[in-house]
């Protein structure tokens, strides 16, 4: 059994996310260096390579919002 890590739980609840939803966080340190971690550490996620998403700081909160699905190129 694979066990999860708290990135890859993360990735998966992204990924299950409809354009427009979004996941908010309280950072668990300094806002824009948790920021920069999530965004960095879901880019290394397979899961999350098609999902366009944006990793903000709102009111202080980190906040993840799925916007949209890559395409493949060559392909409309």
């Amino acid at each position: 059994m694979k066990r999860n890590s708290k990135w890859g739980s993360l990735g998966e609840r992204v990924t299950k996310l409809k354009d427009g939803e979004s996941i908010v966080l309280e950072p668990e340190g300094d806002l824009s260096e948790e920021a920069r971690k999530i965004y960095n550490s879901l880019n290394g996620i397979r899961a999350c390579d098609l999902v366009r998403r944006t990793v903000k700081i709102v009111g202080g909160k980190i906040v993840i919002t799925r916007v949209g699905t890559w395409r493949p190129l060559g392909g409309l």
